[in-house]
């Protein structure tokens, strides 16, 4: 989870996550200013200054970071990092020195500050070294120097905990996307086993849903340049650009057989996290993240559930099986869709501004359905936030696995490189007290012990409820606690269509629904 320094909280991805984007990467923005790989090395490491970059990190971590770093262990393992180009560098520390040399023979030798939490004193020494070692070195001289500072944040970030991390400008454009939106077409594209670059979906409204493109479709040239056996991030990097600019499209469209030139403008894009789909009296509804759009565009799948079906809507299936998460402040507008008055999480941290209580309020509260919420292994972040609340609420049944246990915010500490410094900055609770962190979010009805709808009874649910007392009622669970716990209803990370089916029977077994909620509500306040 994320929040920047200057703006609303939000969630980020867990580092698991990062796969999901090689293989279907949505066409987003990018700034029309965007380094071109052709500059070259040189060019590029003139333009970035590595200490400021590693001054603005360590201020933060000593700021922000949830536990009070040892800047003494943590500067010798980012000097370590850093260095790795060449194998001739050596740091030697002392209680009251680093010293670095090269080949054995010293290059230079600071004091080390006093204090060990001490951010500022610890960065400025640290980039004093680094510069240092740059004009000693040959190989770090010649080294890129955003690749210099991926190795010295890599190494940084592995001492913090496991949800911190550094993304590379590259990344970090993405990263802002997914949350922020920005120029493009609105498609998703996805490469083949036989290496073909496909259209998996289309978004609708978007230039390309405007100007005919359709899922299947397979790129053959952007603007006349041919695209084929091209990576994914050449097509991305292409499709990219300021909103309002042109960009044609060479098409191979399989259905037709022929090739299609089709060209538009780009617009202001924001990824789709919300599919509704009608199932008989059930509105299925997939949250695959949280954006920006994510609670407008939940809200108008609702009121087209309930045009669509009309009075004899038996409820509500959200299905967040997978999703990683995103914004932090839509999974609290997510979950005041269907929580009135009162707590939907909390947060505690070691910053004074990590401190805070979310509620809901009852104006905002739009979906009086009975709902059952899907989660599973994959399902991190916001996605837990909304389904603990939910959960613990009694708003809701959660049906699936145990969840994937990223019960931390991160706050995003944009860099001077364009890169930014994904920072864990406090601890979420859900309403009952609990913390998943680690441990991830219980499902009332476990599906890997139900085979089949004709076993789901209120069997299903009791059998599970001395397991949710022992979770909820757990503060600081230790290492063998959430392994042991964990193995109750093991995090699964597929998807069956059995979940759905499980979770429609039971919208339409009221008496058992009803259980259900009330066997959270129960063990929530244990």
């Amino acid at each position: 989870m994320i929040v920047p320094l200057s703006s609303p909280f939000r969630l980020v991805l867990p580092r698991a996550a990062a796969i999901l984007l090689v293989g279907a990467l949505v066409v987003s923005c990018a700034t029309s200013t965007e380094t071109p790989q052709a500059q070259g090395r040189a060019a590029v490491a003139a333009d970035v200054n590595i200490e400021r970059v590693v001054l603005q990190a360590y201020r933060a971590i000593g700021d922000r970071h949830l536990y009070e770093p040892d800047f003494r262990s943590l500067s010798a393992e980012t000097y370590r990092g850093f260095a790795s180009a060449d194998p001739a560098m050596a740091l030697e520390t002392s209680d009251t020195s680093f010293t670095v040399k090269r080949d054995g023979r010293e290059v230079m030798s600071r004091s080390t500050p006093r204090d060990t939490s001490d951010g500022r004193a610890w960065g400025g020494m640290l980039a004093e070294l680094m510069a240092g070692s740059i004009d000693a070195s040959p190989a770090l001289h010649d080294s890129d120097r955003q690749t210099l500072i991926r190795q010295a944040m890599a190494a940084t970030t592995k001492q913090l905990d496991r949800n911190s991390r550094y993304a590379d400008p590259e990344e970090a454009r993405d990263n802002r996307f997914q949350r922020d939106g920005g120029g493009g077409i609105g498609i998703t594209v996805e490469r083949t086993e036989d290496k073909r670059i496909l259209l998996r979906a289309v978004q609708d409204g978007s230039p390309a849903g405007k100007a005919g493109l359709q899922a299947g479709d397979q790129i053959l040239a952007i603007d006349g340049e041919s695209m084929v056996d091209r990576p994914l991030t050449d097509i991305v990097r292409h499709l990219r650009g300021t909103i309002g600019t042109p960009v044609v499209l060479t098409v191979l469209r399989p259905a037709q057989g022929r090739e299609l030139t089709i060209g538009m403008k780009r617009g202001r894009i924001i990824p789709t996290t919300v599919v509704y789909e009608r199932r008989g009296d059930v509105a299925l509804i997939v949250l695959s993240g949280f954006n920006t759009a994510t609670t407008d565009n939940l809200r108008a799948a609702i009121d087209r559930a309930r045009a669509e079906i009309g009075p004899g809507l038996a409820g509500l299936i959200i299905d967040m099986r997978g999703n990683r998460g995103g914004l932090l402040d839509q999974a609290q507008t997510v979950a005041e869709q269907f929580v009135g008055d009162g707590t939907i999480f909390s947060t505690q941290g070691r910053h004074p501004d990590s401190r805070r209580t979310y509620k809901s309020s009852a104006s905002r509260k739009v979906a009086d359905l009975p709902v059952v919420v899907l989660i599973n292994g994959g399902s991190a972040s916001a996605a837990e936030i909304v389904a603990a609340a939910l959960q613990d609420r009694g708003r809701a049944v959660v049906v699936g696995t145990t969840s994937y246990g990223k019960g931390t915010v991160q706050t995003v500490v944009r860099l001077a490189n364009e890169g930014e410094l994904i920072l864990t900055w406090s601890r979420l609770q859900a309403p009952s007290g609990y913390t998943w962190n680690e441990l991830g979010v219980l499902p009332s009805i476990c599906t890997a012990k139900v085979g089949n709808g004709d076993q789901l009874a209120t069997t299903s649910v009791d059998s599970n409820q001395g397991s949710l007392m022992r979770w909820h009622a757990l503060r600081n669970p230790t290492s063998q606690e959430v392994a042991d716990l964990r193995k109750i209803c093991p995090p699964g990370e597929n998807s069956p269509e059995r979940d759905i089916e499980l979770a429609s029977q039971l919208l339409h077994n009221r008496a058992l629904y009803a259980h259900a909620v009330q066997a959270g509500i129960y063990q929530a306040a244990r």
